[in-house]
């Protein structure tokens, strides 16, 4: 049974393009398609590895991307008076760039927000309780896309279960979020290392994962990064 959620930072498949085109350093006016391609496919199989349902709008772009490479790969044959063969990834890097630019609008017009909120006070008398924690500490935000492939990571280094296993722990994404619930208690973060031993099986490492998410969708937590290649660390958010 596929699990089917929703998150802010899950934006659509343009935006899973340009994680990977930033990512790896690409130009976006010269995208490697065959490579693209391979790990936009390879991503879309772990999200259904993990039982997270796939929206429609991925799977056209994943065909997009397969009928691009094959146009790449037929000879580009011009005869006399024929026009010049026009690129099959010239309508995909326009779509990309229109929608890279939006993106940065829309992430600059959040930052002047958050300018313009720390310059003018709100007035709410609420008593603010103080959890200790050092105010200088930046974290940022992580994405679903490197949330799915530090567990792809995971599952990769997980030994295959023998095909005669019979008897199976039945774990449920109820129960992993009691148990991710009850790591903080007395704490308001928790990094993501410290559960990791209790993850001995895929069936656990799949089941906390959707267990996060589902957290993450009911504004329980909050998921972010120092820095890139850096600890998870999970956030509580009080009610």
């Amino acid at each position: 049974m596929s699990y089917n959620i929703q998150l802010d930072n899950f934006q659509g498949p343009l935006d899973l393009l340009l994680f990977f085109i930033k990512r790896d350093e690409l130009d976006i006016m010269d995208i490697p398609i065959a490579r693209i391609a391979k790990e936009y496919q390879e991503y879309l199989v772990t999200l259904q590895g993990l039982n997270v349902s796939v929206s429609g709008e991925f799977i056209v772009m994943a065909a997009t991307l397969m009928r691009i490479k094959v146009r790449m790969l037929l000879p580009q044959l011009i005869g006399e008076g024929e026009e010049e063969f026009e690129d099959p990834r010239t309508k995909l890097v326009r779509r990309l760039l229109e929608y890279q630019q939006f993106k940065e609008a829309a992430e600059n017009l959040s930052a002047l927000a958050r300018e313009h909120d720390l310059c003018h006070s709100r007035m709410i008398s609420a008593e603010v309780e103080t959890v200790g924690e050092e105010p200088s500490f930046y974290l940022e935000e992580i994405s679903l896309y490197k949330l799915v492939q530090t567990f792809k990571t995971l599952l990769d280094q997980m030994p295959q279960e023998l095909p005669y296993e019979v008897e199976r722990e039945e774990i449920h994404i109820q129960e992993q979020i009691s148990f991710l619930l009850a790591k903080f208690v007395d704490r308001s973060q928790l990094l993501f290392s410290e559960i990791l031993p209790s993850l001995n099986t895929r069936h656990k490492i799949i089941t906390t994962f959707l267990a996060i998410l589902e957290m993450i969708r009911q504004g329980q937590i909050r998921v972010k990064q120092k820095s890139v290649f850096e600890d998870i660390i999970l956030g509580r958010i009080e009610a």
